[in-house]
């Protein structure tokens, strides 16, 4: 569905053009209901005009194609704001004529049920001795317009928001009032609607285009703003084998512990069997020498020629460290700075194995925390998950694990928690969103 507008500015009188400023905006729309009547028999209709004419209009109007009987039928001049014409009634059969008609082109709307069905048709009477036969029609359903003023006008002047006044319709007998800048009027007939705003305060109008369909309700001509196409960022698949992710090197001081991966215990105390406190990782990570990290033992062939992170870990002896807890994490950015997360929508990565994790975001610039909690004390939000044995992608929108968006401006660590034994397969972390490399700008 298809709308245009035009706004008519500077005092303008509704039927001159003088002093005038015309904005255009031409935008879709969703299609709602319309209607449609028809009709014709020699029930006699008349108007205005006084005319000794001998014509007539004439139509039977339909409901799916049976007589709709008693309906309405109003003849008005397509110009017209004022409503006035010439009226008529369907027989039992649905038939409708109206005599002596002026010449001139007119808008037929026929309604029946309290406005839930209606039409309109445009009527050319071209002569005062012709008949004209508009055939069957059916009613259809009929139209709902209404809300505030400024969803369908593109000036937005304090005036205008809270504005009292009327709405019209050209060719109809339709009008609704305007109080403080809102307005509804039900049972127009679809199709084509010339929509007519005036102001009580001022002579300006405005002038509104609206194409309908049967059933439609209409609440804003203004477009609706796409949103911009979703862009995923890979920050890691490991493929370069070390222990920062990718952006790394351009976003942080990688040398320096930006953006870097890491496996951290609580006890920290790994693959050292005469302690009970120990955790064992496989494989054996082991320091390099200067610059390198035991983080890059863990980097493994995947099988299919490519890297991914594979590892076991086994806890110590539950009974002497009951809170005991491992985390697989990569720094977003430059270790202990924190940055804004809100260009992210979702958060994705393949994982598999065995055993349950946690998938937290960390803010470890956290003050007053609680110290007994360890780690968790600076979580601002998790999501649980279950390893499955087959490769699994997993998505999870920001807003899921983190509800309240002024946290999610404040972040530092993202990774994987475990308070059991696992097997972790993890490969291909992406962020998903728009404007992601604005994180990397907003350290604090």
């Amino acid at each position: 569905m298809i709308f245009k507008k035009k706004l008519y500015i500077k005092g303008m009188d509704l039927k001159q053009n003088n002093n005038r400023r015309l904005i255009s905006l031409i935008a879709p729309f969703a299609i709602g209901f319309s209607l449609c009547a028809c009709g014709s028999d020699n029930v006699a209709g008349g108007g205005p005009s006084g005319t000794e004419a001998g014509n007539a209009i004439t139509a039977q109007i339909l409901i799916a194609n049976a007589p709709a009987a008693n309906a309405r039928v109003k003849l008005v001049e397509h110009n017209s704001l004022d409503g006035q014409g010439y009226t008529a009634t369907a027989d039992s059969n649905g038939f409708v004529s109206i005599e002596h008609v002026a010449v001139g082109n007119y808008t037929m709307e026929a309604s029946l049920d309290e406005s839930a069905l209606a039409l309109q048709l445009p009527v050319d009477v071209k002569d005062t001795v012709s008949d004209v036969t508009l055939g069957q029609q059916n009613l259809q359903k009929s139209v709902f317009i209404g809300g505030s003023i400024t969803d369908f006008i593109d000036d937005t002047t304090e005036s205008l928001k809270n504005m009292n006044g009327y709405v019209k319709f050209r060719g109809l007998d339709h009008s609704a009032a305007i109080t403080n800048g809102k307005f509804e009027i039900f049972g127009l007939p679809a199709g084509h609607l010339n929509m007519v705003i005036i102001p009580a305060e001022t002579a300006d109008t405005v002038k509104v285009s609206v194409e309908t369909d049967a059933g439609d309700s209409v609440t804003t001509l203004k477009p609706n703003t796409p949103e911009p196409e979703k862009e995923t960022l890979l920050i890691d698949d490991f493929e370069d084998g070390d222990f920062y992710h990718r952006l790394a090197p351009e976003y942080t001081n990688f040398m320096f512990g930006g953006g870097q991966w890491a496996i951290n215990t609580d006890p920290a105390i790994v693959n050292i069997d005469t302690l009970p406190g120990s955790f064992k990782i496989t494989p054996v990570a082991t320091y390099t020498p200067f610059g390198g990290s035991p983080f890059t033992a863990v980097i493994q062939d995947d099988g299919n020629g490519g890297k991914e992170v594979h590892f076991t870990i086994e806890f110590p002896d539950t009974s002497a460290y009951k809170q005991a807890s491992a985390i697989v994490k990569v720094d977003i950015g430059n270790s202990g700075v924190s940055y804004d997360l809100t260009p992210i929508d979702t958060i994705a990565f393949e994982a598999w194995g065995q055993g349950s994790s946690d998938f937290v975001i960390i803010d470890a610039t956290l003050k007053d925390v609680d110290a007994s909690l360890g780690g968790a004390a600076f979580t601002i939000g998790k999501t649980s998950m279950e390893l499955t044995q087959e490769k699994k992608k997993y998505k999870f929108a920001l807003a899921d694990i983190v509800p309240n968006e002024e946290t999610r401006k404040s972040a530092t660590t993202m990774g994987l928690v475990f308070h059991s034994d696992a097997e972790l397969h993890f490969d291909n972390l992406e962020f998903i969103g728009n404007d992601l490399l604005n994180i990397w700008k907003s350290n604090k």
